[in-house]
């Protein structure tokens, strides 16, 4: 096994991921059924409290306001959400674009329910021709 070098990476978007994150999450809480910030606040500490997990690292069983506008703001760096806090936040926005900046940074994307219908339609495909030439193949020795 060799070792990969470090030049081979593109660490740009780990270095970008927080601000992109922030700007990913006030997105999505913008546009979350125009309530305002502290409907989301409260629709967050739902599913946390539905889901039965803790969304800070301290004693506080929900979150407040304040944390969340902590969360959204492009010039507080000390107060990243966990990646928990940040899965909770998708599901009560319901805009997943801040899961996918996380996941793009790794060298992946997600995959929607159309983009796997397609996925296996092209597999389908693919494995059909594949049947067909061996069909050919298997007929041509007969």
């Amino acid at each position: 096994m060799s070792q990969k070098s470090l030049l081979d990476y593109d660490y740009s978007r780990i270095a970008g991921l927080m601000p992109a994150l922030r700007a990913a999450m006030r997105r999505a809480a913008a546009k979350a059924d125009g309530e305002g910030r502290k409907a989301l606040v409260d629709t967050i500490n739902r599913i946390a409290s539905d889901a039965e997990v803790r969304l800070t690292a301290g004693r506080a069983e929900s979150i407040s306001k304040d944390v969340l506008d902590k969360w959204l703001s492009p010039s507080d760096t000390s107060h990243p959400p966990s990646i928990l806090a940040l899965v909770v936040f998708c599901r009560a926005t319901g805009d997943y674009e801040a899961l996918r900046v996380v996941l793009l940074a790794c060298g992946l994307d997600i995959m929607t329910t159309e983009d796997r219908r397609f996925r296996d339609l092209g597999k389908a495909d693919f494995e059909m021709k594949a049947a067909r030439k061996r069909k050919q193949q298997l007929e041509a020795i007969v």
